[in-house]
């Protein structure tokens, strides 16, 4: 072995030791919106002025648990002919068409309610590479203008505690596990392994490691 490959070896396992003891603070989980939040956040998309057109969207957030840019990114070809499945196999971030986070795709089954909201906006004359969800100008939908505008402005006026967007993920992934559904399906909806799945969402629900109770009244 050369003195340069030596030196090279030697200076990677010094930085892999270095690194094995940096260790990163905890950080607190976000905390998901009740249900109660839920519809009135839906509610308040739907009864305002400037902000209706993206009710819909907003919904389908809460309501798959999908990252905001695999809504974004959902085309009318990702649906089946009755749009009760769902196919998330991409994503679409100010104006960059890409792969999901995971670089896997996955097959969501909507709810009656999702399904009958999809189809209603519906155009009769669809075109398959359309987006499903678009700006009242018939744009891609920006993540960051509409958190900066509409997420923002709805929260203020109901007074709810700001969260990104981003937390309708966290919500439906904590109160799917709170509801006792299997995290393993909850995983497979959501794109996740069940590892990740707990030690990133599943730190506010009632499936949680709880204390014994010692002293009891």
């Amino acid at each position: 072995m050369s003195s340069k490959s030596w030196q090279w070896n030697n200076e990677k396992n010094v930085w892999e030791e270095v690194a094995g003891k940096v260790k990163v603070p905890p950080q607190q989980k976000p905390k998901p919106f009740t249900r109660e939040e839920i519809t009135m956040i839906i509610t308040a998309f739907r009864g305002d002025r400037y902000y209706k057109p993206y009710a819909d969207y907003v919904e389908f957030l809460f309501g798959t648990g999908c990252r905001t840019g695999e809504v974004i990114g959902l085309r009318w070809k990702h649906l089946s002919d009755d749009c009760s499945i769902a196919w998330i196999g991409e994503s679409f971030v100010r104006g960059t068409r890409k792969a999901t986070k995971t670089n896997r795709d996955r097959v969501i089954a909507l709810t009656p309610r999702l399904q009958k909201m999809i189809l209603e906006r519906r155009p009769e004359n669809f075109v398959a590479d359309d987006f499903v969800f678009k700006t009242p100008n018939g744009k891609p939908i920006d993540d960051n203008n509409f958190r900066n505008r509409a997420w923002k402005s709805i929260l203020t006026k109901l007074g709810i505690d700001y969260r990104k967007p981003y937390n309708t993920r966290h919500t439906l992934i904590s109160h799917a596990l709170d509801m006792g559904m299997n995290p393993v399906m909850v995983a497979q909806m959501t794109g996740h392994d069940v590892g990740t799945l707990y030690d990133n969402y599943a730190g506010s629900v009632n499936s949680r490691p709880r204390l014994p109770e010692l002293h009891p009244v």
